[in-house]
């Protein structure tokens, strides 16, 4: 049994986006959105002092299955014209 079959291959945001460009030369995948998916919690994060490592697979597994479009929340309606107090 190999010992290092079970380590985690953590990487950092820029990390993750070179290894997913060897894999796909032409991925539209940002560093900003990996970042953005661990500040959201989407992916679990392991911080190392100020270096945040994610998990490669994690992130490539939350590719393949993708992720639920995000809803807006539509203003408030107003419900009519409101009156404005005339100024004095």
């Amino acid at each position: 049994m190999d010992g290092t079959k079970g380590i985690p291959r953590m990487r950092t945001a820029a990390k993750i986006v070179a290894e997913i460009k060897a894999l796909d030369p032409d991925t539209e995948v940002t560093e900003f959105h990996i970042r953005k998916l661990a500040k959201d919690g989407t992916v679990p994060v392991v911080w190392a002092g100020r270096k945040a490592l994610i998990n490669l697979d994690d992130v490539l597994e939350l590719m393949r299955l993708g992720t639920a479009r995000p809803t807006e929340e539509a203003p408030p309606a107003v419900g009519g014209i409101r009156r404005i107090d005339p100024k004095l």
